[in-house]
């Protein structure tokens, strides 16, 4: 059992998602809010936490909870953050980190004027799988890596979420931000980058194509939709071979190493229990007791980078959101 007390900051599908894995792992869930009581009592009931709040500042003031886990929509992210940093609670903002560079670092110099610890809810990250891709990538097997291309496209008009200005919608922010941060983790910030999109009539982004380029020559080839079922896999090629990951790519999967004459030389298949969101949780935990105000798998300094990335190809495909 981890000796951190969670408060979790709306109890919506995502929470609910993420709720199931930190009990698998046995992190603590001490307290909910919800601006909806009787909703903050029925997620409180299913997952036996025992204090509950009506309203956010009741849940960030609750003097039981240590790190606050926010999953509101976008819009609000930079405000519920600065809620529960202002409150002196370490931090789990779930991704995308904001709705933009601006307000990423105000979140950023917060923390760290406070000593508080702050994680992008980038899970993906710290799955098992992503450690032996990193592995991989890592031990030089591949040689020189050329491109990388990764997909994050799904059939989503029954989310109505994703396809409203007010609500940060678009394929981009929501589904795009895995790709581009896989993108980034592997080749770094890129020095170059182009974007293409089909906007929706309320000027979201329905589809987008993203090319990064590097000065080694490297590139990276993204694609993400709302409206279209894709892959979901991603390849990273190099000199010397390829790792190809299945679907979904950002999951825990599977994947395959192939030498330059396409022989599979490693393969890998290794199931979890849960989905896989008890990761972010434990990295948390640890990282804390380490003292660390960073991650330094995911730290928020990148985290900035990254939203910065994000505002360029925004600006490119011509999406602005009214609340910026």
């Amino acid at each position: 059992m981890s000796k951190l007390r969670w408060g979790f900051l709306s109890a919506g599908g995502i929470a609910t998602s993420v709720a199931g894995d930190f009990q698998i792992a046995g992190i603590n869930i001490q307290a909910v809010g919800a601006r909806d009581l009787a909703k903050a009592n029925k997620f409180a009931d299913k997952f036996n936490i025992p204090n509950r709040h009506q309203g956010y500042e009741a849940l960030v003031n609750d003097p039981e909870v240590d790190v606050v886990y926010v999953s509101t929509p976008h819009p609000w992210h930079h405000q519920h953050a600065l809620l529960a940093l202002n409150a002196g609670k370490h931090l789990l903002l779930e991704k995308p980190f904001t709705i933009n560079a601006r307000e990423a670092q105000e979140i950023k110099e917060l923390a760290a004027a406070k000593n508080l610890f702050v994680l992008e809810a980038m899970w993906t990250r710290f799955l098992p799988a992503m450690d032996a891709i990193f592995e991989v990538i890592d031990s030089g097997i591949l040689g020189e890596i050329k491109l990388v291309t990764a997909d994050h496209s799904q059939y989503l008009p029954h989310v109505p979420r994703l396809w409203e200005p007010e609500l940060g919608g678009g394929a981009l922010l929501d589904l795009g931000i895995y790709p581009v941060s896989f993108a980034v983790r592997v080749l770094g910030l890129p020095q170059k980058m182009t974007a293409k999109a089909t906007l929706t009539g309320d000027k979201v982004d329905e589809t987008t194509s993203i090319i990064f380029e590097y000065e080694s020559g490297a590139q990276a080839t993204l694609t993400t939709c709302m409206s279209a079922a894709g892959p979901v896999t991603a390849v990273v090629t190099g000199t010397f071979g390829r790792i190809e990951i299945d679907k979904s790519f950002y999951n825990q999967t599977s994947f395959k190493v192939y030498n330059q004459g396409g022989e599979v030389i490693q393969s890998y298949h290794h199931k979890i229990d849960g989905i896989g969101r008890q990761y972010q949780g434990l990295h948390l935990e640890k990282c804390v007791a380490a003292g660390l105000i960073e991650s330094p798998i995911m730290s928020a300094t990148e985290s900035v980078e990254i939203m910065k990335v994000m505002d360029a190809l925004r600006a490119q495909i011509g999406v602005k959101y009214p609340t910026e």
